[in-house]
């Protein structure tokens, strides 16, 4: 319920979020190679259009540098017209999963890809965007980044001969050092600034007050003259394999980085509590909109969604002004913004795509299993050497296969009870025909001079395949063992996991414990 006071706070925490959202959307903008105004539209749209109808009334939701990598590829491959129309598709897909109560799908993601992913993203963003913060031009793969790197690098820092490259470098290094300096700072009340925007201000004052003759943004008198509204025409390209697949790559990607930022803000505010299904239908709308009128696609974003809870925003109306705050900006100053370099904008995604790369999450994967550490790796290196859908498949195909393997793998422990001259064999988790030469060479590997316990406790599931050997290996075993040595199965246990078995088909004349 909204009252005087949650207004103040709400209006004060959204001129913080708008003061983080503006320079973000403009150098993703950038970072695509698009005008502005498609990362500043979606900005407006994830703000007022998206925050109203929200299932998380704390999120923020706006472009995300984690799509920037998808964007460029369907540029390069499809054109811009067709990345509007896919991303209108994204829309309607995300508003039909919402319907359908998929919403919590989205989050039955392997944190090792999702974390894999993110630095894949963040190590490529990094690279890519390296370059432009040198007023250089960045390569179009990973690895002729990393080799054109250390030329670029001394043709605009090391000569300090006042060329425009070197210029830039100066403004980029201004830029990180400035946000990882205000970062640092334990002043609250300071760091109520945003890092980003003070980084902005100081370097575009630099940059004009010195004269540099480096790339500044270029914006006319009117900003709504770059609107680029989604044609008629391209609606017949709608069922297009192609079109489809890129509509749903990035409603998988954008939907499930809208989620988890959902639950990570749950986590940090105790009075966030997410309808996920109404979430994934407002951004379903706000995508929807934004590829109408040639906007990137939207996501929910943990950046300026923390700024918003720290900045102590207590409804939805915090959202939906820093929408407003930015439409109105844009209308009211365009002009402004030719006076901020596109190097300082891209040294912001160069510190985002570092701070991508989580290693305290690595090393937390790293610990908690070494499988799931090796799938993070191969998802990481994936995309930076194929692009982000193919690398999140691969890495999809890695956790399927481990999945597998564990769900698949039979185990058979043996212990030696001496005072009894007994072996306990005890099998564990899920038995199928796959595991069945497995399981022959494990009881075949029991010593015959021994009394012999098979348990099954810890056994979830076995086919028909393996209760017949297991008998089978029963009756012989009882054939071949010497007279003072037992065989004893556990039937009780086997049968209560695979209750559906026809038990009494067994011959009444067998003495097995389950008759």
């Amino acid at each position: 319920m909204m009252n005087l006071d949650s207004i103040k706070k709400d209006t004060l925490a959204s001129v913080i979020v708008f003061l983080v959202a503006l320079p973000l959307a403009i150098g993703i903008s950038i970072a695509c190679g698009l005008p502005i105004y498609s990362g500043i539209i979606s900005g407006i749209i994830g703000g007022i259009v998206v925050g109203a109808l929200s299932g998380n009334s704390l999120q923020v939701s706006g472009p995300a540098a984690g799509l920037i990598l998808i964007v460029v590829d369907i540029i390069g491959t499809m054109g811009v017209e067709k990345l509007f129309l896919i991303i209108f598709l994204v829309g309607l897909i995300q508003i039909l999963f919402g319907f359908l109560s998929l919403g919590r799908w989205f989050r039955a993601i392997s944190p090792a890809i999702i974390q894999g992913m993110l630095a894949g993203i963040g190590i490529s963003i990094f690279l890519s965007q390296f370059h432009i913060m040198l007023d250089s031009k960045p390569q179009n793969s990973f690895i002729e980044n990393i080799l054109d790197l250390f030329s670029v690098i001394y043709n605009s820092v090391l000569p300090m001969n006042g060329s425009p490259h070197h210029l830039a470098s100066i403004i980029g290094i201004m830029t990180i050092s400035i946000i990882i300096f205000w970062n640092s700072i334990p002043h609250e009340k300071l760091k109520a600034i945003p890092a980003a925007l003070l980084a902005v201000i100081v370097t575009s004052l630099f940059a004009n007050l010195m004269h540099f003759d480096i790339n500044y943004i270029q914006v006319g008198n009117n900003f709504w003259q770059d609107v680029q509204f989604l044609s008629l025409s391209s609606f017949k390209h709608i069922f297009d394999f192609k079109i489809l697949i890129g509509a749903l790559v990035i409603t998988f990607i954008a939907s499930a980085e809208t989620l988890l930022t959902s639950t990570a803000i749950d986590k940090m505010c105790e009075k966030s509590k997410t309808d996920y299904n109404k979430e994934i239908i407002a951004q379903g709308v706000g995508n929807s909109i934004s590829g109408l009128v040639g906007g990137l696609p939207i996501t929910g974003v943990i950046v300026r969604s923390a700024a918003n809870i720290n900045a102590d925003a207590q409804t939805r109306f915090s959202a939906i002004l820093h929408g407003f705050w930015i439409l109105l900006f844009v209308s009211l100053f365009p002009k402004l913004l030719n006076f901020i370099p596109i190097s300082a904008l891209a040294a912001i995604l160069v510190y985002t795509g570092y701070k991508l790369v989580d290693v305290n999450a690595a090393k937390y994967i790293y610990r908690l299993s070494k499988g799931e550490f090796v799938i993070y790796l191969i998802t990481l290196v994936s995309i930076l050497f194929t692009n982000l859908f193919e690398g999140i498949l691969i890495g999809f195909f890695c956790a399927l296969v481990k999945s597998a393997y564990k769900v698949l793998k039979v185990d058979i422990d043996t212990e030696y009870i001496e005072n009894e001259n007994k072996i306990v064999a005890k099998i564990h988790g899920n038995i199928t025909f796959i595991q069945l030469p497995t399981l022959i060479e494990a009881l075949e590997r029991l010593p015959k001079d021994k009394n012999i316990l098979l348990c099954a406790e810890r056994l979830h599931f076995i086919d028909h395949a393996c209760v017949d050997f297991i008998k089978e290996w029963e009756k012989e075993r009882k054939n071949v063992q010497c007279e003072t040595c037992t065989v004893d199965v556990s039937w009780d246990q086997i049968k209560e996991t695979y209750p559906s078995f026809k038990w009494h088909r067994f011959h009444k004349d067998d003495n097995s414990s389950f008759h």
